[in-house]
């Protein structure tokens, strides 16, 4: 596709600043992108009152290209861009345009979308509906090269010779978010490699600067995209980042200027955390500390507690360093805090992008056989661990109306909506190698989109979207990950999710997750279903499953106090499950009590690391420090193996063979788990002892093979496992067998219509 030229590009980026009203749209089609004029009105008559009602006016045809192409504008009723009112008027209109570009504005026609209805290739034809924001608080310069890419001219010459077909492609390119994806990954791996080396007072010790440039670009990135909330404002002015800096340029009362010191840290630990509860309206310091971070609510969290670090006056930020985030990055790129679905994309950088950037760009994870899982996967894998729950908690449905519930959110054929909303409530699910949370996101969408779905239809839960999502968060999702980066992302993600949905000025204290999501090694502690759960001592254990609870909560001093309490009595029951005996890795039985005392998970998912035995750690470029990796996998492999722990561990084992047997070991009684992992595990030699564990202890109820598609692009092979934890029945009835095709989108044609060969 040919790039629009710059000068191109800085006029429709002019004109996209201008937009108020339609007459900035015209000239911008009419003018700028050679469309040809047709501002026509068209008609309504025959829709539904709720469709038609939320529109101010009948739909503009603005302009057309090549005849059939339409550009089509309508006005909405409400003075937000609402998705809800967006998309029943494309469907209406698709029937007599369907070659189209629908622009839609908020009923003060200051807000746009440019919205692109582009249909996959199979034979569903389902929409994709990806959208361009533009508006007054809005990063236009992405909008303005994806949008000038628009222009007729750059696709033919001769304007007259045009196909519509033609015309939608060169649309349906332009709204690719692959291209921006892409580009900010680069930006932002650029970007954070200056900062990082630009950072000093640490000596030698590079791991602790880059926990801490890392810790300062998440820090960076959640402010970046909750001031789209409008939840932060310096002077009146939500563009806040943007804002603070300016105030500091221009502050000429200081001499011995730092952005860093003198206003960041003021805003992460006094204002979003608050740990000193200063009143920033009515006492003299918090009317200073007001004047130089403006009005910010107390957000808490743990995201910007004070470590010892941020303590440390050594450590220096540079002006430049902090600047070259703000311009080059956060000023290059347009955020929105809208969550992509696989179905509806906004081109521009969403929450989504820092799980990516953390596997993909930051940490080198995949070349330690960890790997970003697509979100369509994820959705697949979760809603089948779901079909499994439900059938196995409510016995009286069929599994056809758990099915139709499950993957089309349809619930009219459950005979009890109360009790599936029950067990959606109780669920416990866990991601035992959650590296950014990929699935510990994909879980709460899916628990969140049926608990609506039931609501819609059965009248059931009534409740916020927010106050949903936060029990989940809070009742049911679970993750452990052995690096402190991926585990900082995955809270990251799991605050911006829930930030997202909050409507309001004053945002409540975000939960803390310290206890939800945490830092430790999945496979060096003891089985927990082997550990004695008759040593509780009933009192003390309530006690400390109570502060747990609080303290999901809690802020300020009560939560440092809450905190002291929970370590103290995490030793005790510690002391009464083990006796004494020293735990390596992650405690399970001790940090997820909660879990265990009635018996462990109902879902374990995961996509662990795949590890070879002779793994050569080649990203490691220094010789002597790859040699000291290989030395360190050889002994951590030893004390697998010494552990006693796993009865599947043979010959020369992938490091994802543990990570199946301890999921396994962390269900409940008739709990289901879904991995997905290297298709190796089908044939090598090493799985034997696997196989003959599951085929003896467990119900395979399916295997997907994924041979034939990558679904990863280092190029890795998988297959997904479907293991239910109960003894095998007489009556059971075989296992599924699924192999899908050449395309990975083949996994969102099943998601939507599981249509896709079987053999029993």
């Amino acid at each position: 596709m040919t790039e629009p030229n710059l000068e191109r590009q800085q006029s429709v980026l002019n004109l996209l600043h201008q937009f108020k009203g339609t007459d900035p749209l015209k000239q911008l089609f009419w003018s700028e992108l050679n469309y040809e004029r047709v501002n026509t009105q068209l008609s309504r008559r025959g829709w539904t009152d709720a469709v038609a009602g939320g529109l101010v006016d009948d739909p503009l045809l603005l302009a057309s290209g090549a005849a059939d192409f339409h550009v089509i504008y309508s006005r909405l009723s409400s003075d937000k861009l609402l998705m809800g009112l967006e998309r029943p008027v494309v469907s209406k209109l698709l029937k007599d345009h369907p070659y189209a570009l629908f622009l839609f504005s908020n009923s003060k026609q200051d807000q746009f979308h440019f919205l692109n209805v582009k249909y996959d290739d199979d034979v569903q034809k389902r929409r994709l509906f990806r959208r361009i924001t533009v508006g007054p608080n809005e990063r236009l310069r992405t909008a303005s090269e994806r949008i000038a890419l628009l222009d007729l001219a750059d696709i033919s010459p001769n304007l007259f010779g045009l196909s519509p077909l033609a015309v939608q492609q060169r649309h349906d390119q332009a709204f690719d978010v692959e291209p921006v994806t892409k580009e900010f990954f680069s930006e932002y791996h650029r970007i954070f490699e200056e900062v990082e080396e630009s950072i000093t007072g640490f000596g030698r010790d590079k791991e602790r600067r880059h926990l801490f440039t890392q810790r300062l670009f998440n820090r960076l990135m959640f402010i970046a995209f909750i001031e789209k909330k409008g939840w932060l404002k310096l002077n009146g002015n939500s563009d806040y980042l943007n804002a603070l800096w300016k105030a500091q340029r221009d502050d000429d009362t200081l001499s011995d200027k730092n952005f860093y010191r003198d206003r960041l840290k003021l805003l992460f630990f006094f204002g979003l955390n608050g740990a000193n509860e200063i009143d920033l309206v009515n006492s003299n310091r918090g009317r200073f500390m007001r004047s130089l971070i403006g009005d910010v609510p107390y957000l808490n969290g743990g995201l910007f507690e004070e470590d010892e670090d941020d303590k440390d006056e050594a450590i220096n930020v540079p002006d430049r360093a902090v600047s070259c985030v703000l311009t080059e990055l956060f000023n290059r790129f347009n955020f929105t805090v809208t969550e992509s679905t696989p179905l509806d994309v906004e081109v521009a950088v969403d929450p989504e992008m820092l799980g990516k950037i953390f596997e993909e760009l930051v940490t080198g994870r995949h070349e330690t056989g960890s790997y970003y899982t697509p979100k369509s996967v994820v959705s697949f894998m979760c809603r089948e661990a779901l079909v499994g729950h439900l059938r196995s908690k409510a016995v009286a449905e069929s599994q056809a109306a758990i099915e139709r519930f499950v993957w089309d959110h349809d619930p009219s054929g459950l005979k009890n909506g109360e009790e599936i909303l029950q067990a959606l409530r109780e669920v416990t699910a866990c991601d035992l190698a959650c590296g950014s949370g990929a699935y510990l996101l994909g879980l709460l969408h899916e628990l969140l989109d049926l608990r609506a779905a039931l609501f819609a239809t059965k009248k059931i839960d009534a409740r916020s979207v927010y106050e949903r999502k936060l029990e989940i968060i809070q009742q049911n999702i679970y993750g452990v990950d052995i690096d402190p980066f991926a585990v900082n992302i995955a809270r990251l993600r799991l605050w911006l999710s829930l930030a997202v949905d909050f409507e309001g000025a004053n945002p409540p204290p975000l939960p803390n997750l310290d206890f939800k999501i945490e830092t430790g090694d999945s496979l060096l502690a003891p089985d927990v279903q082997s550990e004695s759960q008759h040593s509780f001592r009933q009192t003390q254990l309530t006690d400390y499953l109570d502060l747990k609870r609080q303290y999901m909560s809690a802020h300020s001093s009560a939560k440092l106090s809450l905190r002291e309490r929970i370590e103290t009595l995490r030793g005790d029951v510690g002391l009464w499950i083990h006796g004494g005996e020293q735990i390596a890795g992650f405690d399970w039985a001790v940090e997820f009590a909660e879990v265990f005392t009635p018996g462990g998970f109902d879902v374990v998912l995961a996509n662990p690391p795949y590890v070879r035995a002779d793994a050569q750690f080649k990203h490691v470029e220094n010789e002597r420090l790859r040699q000291i990796a290989i030395a360190q996998w050889k002994e951590y492999r030893s004390q697998i193996v010494d552990s006693g722990f796993y009865e599947t561990v043979y010959e020369k084992w992938d490091l994802f063979i543990p990570f199946l047997e301890r999921a396994y070991q962390l269900l409940k009684p008739d709990g289901r788990m879904v991995f997905i992992i290297s298709d190796s595990y089908n044939g090598a030699k090493y799985s034997k002892k696997s196989q003959e564990f599951f085929l003896k202890k467990s119900i395979i109820e399916r295997i997907d093979f994924c041979s034939d598609i990558k679904l990863f692009e280092a190029g890795v092979f998988n297959t997904i496992l479907y293991f239910a934890k109960k003894d095998c029945a007489s009556d059971h009835v075989p296992l599924r067998v699924r192999r899908f095709g050449e395309d990975p989108e083949d996994f969102a044609v099943n998601q939507q219509s599981r249509r896709c060969p079987e053999l029993r």
